[in-house]
Parts: C-alpha cells; structure tokens; sequence
C-alpha cells in the first residue's frame, strides 16, 4: 500500500511516500504539485505490480527454458514457477497457443543471467518437477513480470499461496490495460487443460468428492475434500444462481453417462472463484 502525504509551506514542499513499511522523504523546492503526483503515481504502479522477494534465496541459473512457466537449471533441476500458467507451446506441430511464444521469450532473456529461487511449501508436482518461486537479480518475481505483461494467468495452488496478493495486482494491471491475454474472450471452451471461463452455477450438490457445482455449460466444478476447509457450506450455497468467474486445470470425464455433465473443473483455492458483480446503475 502506498501513502502520500503533501506538507506545502511557502518554502518547500516535502512528498512523504510510505511503501511497505519504509518511507521515503523527498523535499520539493518550489516544485508544481503536479511532479508530486507523478511520483506517488509512480510508486503505486511499481509497489502493486512487482512483487519483492521475501525469505530466503538461493542462486541458480537457467539452462534452458521449456515454456513460459518451465525451466532446466544448470543443475539438472527441472523447475515449474508457482502461482502462474501460461499459454501452451506445441512442440510437435508447432501450434502453439495465443502469446505461448513471448512468454517463453520473456524467460529466455534471462537465460545470460543468475536468477533466485525459492522453495515453495510443497516443493514437487506430480510430474517430479521442483516448484520455486524465481526472482531476478533484483530479487523481482519472474511470475509477476509475467502476469504484468498479461502472459499468463495467475493461479491459487495451496499450500503454496506466498505472494498472492502482489500476483493478483500484477495480474489486475494487465487485465485494466487489455495486455496480452487480456484482449480475449472469456467464454467457456470445453477442452483439456488450463481454463479460465465466465459460467453460471445453476445447482449444487456434495458428497465423498467433494462439492459439486453444475453449470449452464457443459461443465461442473468440483471443489476437492481435501480444500473443503476453504468453503463453508454457507459460502458455496450463495453461489447458486450467480454468474462467476472460475479458473483451473479442467479435463473430459472417462464416464460419458448422459446425467453428468462432460467437462470437469477442479477448483483448490476461493481467489480462483469469484463471483462477478453486475453494474451499479447511477
């Protein structure tokens, strides 16, 4: 959060700028208030889309970078960023998905360079693959630069949630800008994969697995047993009949009964769940 404060004398004038924590004093001499908001605007831009490495780090170097969200160290570590996804490259065909090509681009300039990293709490996926946190020799996230430049889609993934709230700016700046990804359409698609898609829940139901949330597409949303301490019943129930904004990996169910619906997607965290509010009219 940042915080301007403007003391005028006849004098001077001195901009107090409070950025996490610290504050930063500029003396003005006879300067027009005009350069004052320019700094504070400055500063707001800058605190609330990079995100600043918090903890420990260990320096590493990119060998070769698979896709936007992918790297091989040096090491033999093969590394996937946490808290984004980013479009897919088609290493077949060559039919890669929309802005796949200039995320993968944005990492490979970084190849010349050390980076940081950063375990998350749980450090593998299912693939074997380490997931870190990157951070550049200003100790500023990779995943935010990405999601600043809209290539890439901010994720929730518990345990490992450090950060979230800067991604989800860097993430907004890009979204207010029509950066990037931000210039498509938001409608529901039914393929495998990462997804994010404006749909409405028309009923919900529970059980064993978790809770279930029909939608007026093809689609149901499962929100596993094991985050269900992440969705109080009286939560999930108010989202009956609301038009919401979901995001997650989504997959074909190997059941084709005609009483399900075709398409699943699970979701693990209620920042990749949000209801989408309808215009005041003033």
């Amino acid at each position: 959060m940042v915080v301007l404060i403007a003391l005028t004398s006849v004098s001077e004038r001195v901009v107090l700028l409070s950025n996490i924590g610290r504050t930063i004093v500029i003396a003005l001499k006879k300067r027009p208030v005009f350069l004052a908001l320019f700094l504070f605007l400055s500063f707001a831009v800058q605190a609330n889309t990079q995100c600043e490495a918090t903890g420990e780090l260990e320096k590493a170097t990119i060998k070769r970078v698979v896709d936007g969200d992918t790297v091989h160290l040096t090491d033999g570590r093969k590394v996937r960023l946490v808290g984004i996804d980013t479009p897919e490259l088609d290493h077949k065909k060559g039919q890669h998905e929309a802005y796949a090509v200039e995320a993968t681009r944005f990492l490979r300039s970084r190849l010349d360079r050390f980076v940081y990293i950063q375990k998350a709490k749980n450090d593998r996926d299912r693939y074997g693959r380490y997931l870190y946190y990157l951070f550049d020799k200003d100790r500023i996230s990779l995943t935010s630069q990405l999601l600043s430049e809209g290539l890439g889609y901010r994720i929730a993934f518990p345990p490992n949630l450090a950060y979230q709230a800067c991604f989800e700016a860097a993430e907004s700046s890009a979204r207010n800008a029509h950066k990037g990804l931000w210039q498509q359409t938001l409608q529901w698609q039914p393929k495998a994969g990462f997804a994010l898609s404006r749909v409405t829940i028309t009923s919900i139901t529970q059980n064993r697995g978790g809770w279930w949330l029909e939608t007026n597409q093809d689609l149901v949303i499962n929100l596993p047993p094991n985050v269900i301490d992440y969705w109080p019943a009286q939560k999930v129930f108010y989202l009956e009949g609301k038009e919401i904004e979901v995001r997650g990996w989504q997959h074909q169910r190997k059941n084709r009964n005609s009483a399900f619906k075709s398409w699943v997607l699970s979701v693990r965290h209620p920042n990749d769940l949000l209801e989408i509010e309808a215009p005041t009219n003033h």
